[in-house]
């Protein structure tokens, strides 16, 4: 039985408290996305954009609305490829190109240096870019015999650069972009804009 004492003593703690929010900022939906395919800057390769996480205040772009509102329904559906991606109420979304250039300058650097190595292995971490958190995991894979490309470190940088603002702008905590040079060589970024709920290890695009 719930004593009134306790009850009265919550009502007047919720009174000083500003600003006392109620409900469950921690609702999770289930949405259907479709990966997002862009041609890198320089016309010789593709990118695909796989959202697993978003903030749920961009749900509405790949949900039926309702006529008047954007609340978000749970019977989706969307275009040729789906995947289904959870949107969560307060989740983080992973920051723009200009808020950490020069982490996304490390992600090419790493990319071009394992693609140097003929490396296959997946590398991941964590860095920090003012008070901005970032996970981030990158492995490559081929249909053929060596895991390295002929992307030059520019080349990659825009793809990189392309692909945070692809995820930032589609309000994605975690997401993942698979680039692709015209070979049989694939890239596969992960990032993760809340790392320590979201871990990078499972590179999944």
């Amino acid at each position: 039985m719930v004593k009134f004492s306790k009850v009265l003593c919550g009502v007047l703690a919720c009174g000083f408290i500003d600003p006392c929010v109620a409900g469950d900022n921690e609702t999770t939906y289930d949405v259907i996305t479709t990966p997002i395919v862009a041609d890198w800057d320089d016309g010789l390769g593709n990118m695909t954009a796989t959202l697993k996480v978003i903030n749920a205040d961009y749900a509405w772009q790949w949900a039926n609305v309702t006529s008047d509102t954007t609340d978000l329904e749970k019977r989706t559906g969307i275009t040729i490829q789906k995947i289904v991606t959870t949107a969560k109420v307060s989740s983080h979304v992973i920051f723009t190109v200009k808020a950490g250039l020069e982490i996304w300058e490390f992600l090419a650097g790493l990319i071009k240096s394992k693609s140097d190595a003929d490396s296959c292995t997946l590398t991941y971490g964590t860095d920090v870019s003012g008070e901005k958190v970032l996970g981030y995991a990158y492995k490559a894979t081929t249909t053929g015999s060596n895991c390295d490309t002929t992307a030059e470190k520019k080349t990659i940088l825009a793809a990189v650069e392309k692909c945070v603002t692809t995820l930032h702008n589609s309000g994605t905590t975690v997401g993942c972009c698979q680039f692709s040079h015209g070979g049989t060589w694939r890239g596969h970024l992960r990032l993760s804009a809340e790392p320590s709920v979201y871990p990078v290890h499972a590179v999944d695009c």
